[in-house]
């Protein structure tokens, strides 16, 4: 599915969608019980990602980023795709 631009607005095969959310869940419930942060001794962005970034990916990202962590790299995206 993509819109008159030409953009993906799709949200991939079937279960697709379902796994990444799955996925940005975990990165947020690591989070928030500071595995991440206890691990590597600094708060890291979570980036969920496939082969392209479709728009799903980058608001699952935020949602595994309340933080703000991910906001360079969000930005990143936002200026050059």
């Amino acid at each position: 599915m993509y819109d008159d631009e030409g953009e993906y607005i799709g949200k991939g095969p079937t279960g697709y969608y379902e796994l990444a959310e799955v996925v940005s869940e975990v990165a947020k419930e690591l989070r928030e019980q500071q595995v991440i942060s206890n691990t590597f001794k600094k708060k890291l962005p979570i980036i969920v990602h496939d082969l392209e970034y479709s728009w799903f990916m980058i608001e699952l990202t935020k949602e595994a980023n309340p933080g703000g962590e991910a906001d360079i790299f969000l930005a990143f995206y936002e200026e050059n795709f």
